[in-house]
């Protein structure tokens, strides 16, 4: 594993030391993981990892209180779960409903800020989350209404059969969009696009959180 995480910041630096405002935060996806393979990667200096699945992340998080580790929620939020989420991630990446928005605020507990990220579905494939581009503006407007989200940027999941020269293209135009918020906001804007597979294509294309699993981990059982 020390291998593989020294090699994963290795290509981040190497890719990113020409631009000095790309700081890049990497995720390392610990689904289907057992606790003690997060604990052996939080002690190589892992900080922030990301989790698909809500009951199968609660006993995790629990058995690692006293680590200081970063939790992103990456999967689907379904609306019986929103309580759960909110009280024990730091991020959410795959805010793509005002109804499930609205339960994550109700269920943040005092004094926190859930930080989140809008999922946008760039290339209308039915078989993922994520809104339409389009709606973005009118979403948006919505979400900073409410008061214990922070809306931190954009998360992107591309087709899984998409080729390279596609992933790039659908990278670019999300940095734009991203760019664009930016510009009016005049705040940082994450984008959260890029995973084992791909997270080089993405940081060249201006991606600030890369969610890596079995470039960390190695495959899945």
């Amino acid at each position: 594993m020390k291998n593989k995480i020294e090699k994963v910041l290795t290509d981040i630096d190497e890719i990113t030391k020409n631009y000095k405002n790309q700081k890049v935060k990497l995720v390392a996806v610990s689904k289907k993981k057992p606790v003690s393979e997060i604990l052996k990667a939080a002690k190589l200096g892992i900080k922030n990892f990301g989790e698909n699945y809500l009951q199968e992340s609660l006993p995790k998080i629990a058995n690692l209180r006293d680590e200081k580790i970063i939790w992103h929620f990456i999967g689907k939020i379904q609306s019986n779960k929103c309580k759960d989420i909110a009280e024990n991630f730091e991020w959410v990446h795959t805010l793509d409903r005002l109804k499930i928005a609205e339960k994550l605020n109700k269920y943040v507990p005092k004094g926190k800020k859930l930080n989140t990220l809008i999922q946008i579905n760039l290339d209308h494939d039915e078989n993922k989350g994520g809104i339409d581009k389009e709606n973005l503006d009118d979403f948006l407007c919505e979400l900073k209404k409410l008061e214990n989200l922070s809306f931190r940027g954009l998360m992107i999941m591309p087709s899984v059969e998409a080729k390279e020269n596609e992933l790039t293209l659908l990278y670019k135009e999300a940095f734009l969009l991203a760019d664009k918020i930016y510009l009016s906001e005049k705040n940082k804007i994450e984008l959260s696009m890029g995973m084992s597979q791909d997270f080089k294509i993405a940081l060249k294309e201006g991606s600030t959180i890369i969610r890596i699993g079995t470039g960390i981990f190695g495959e899945r059982q």
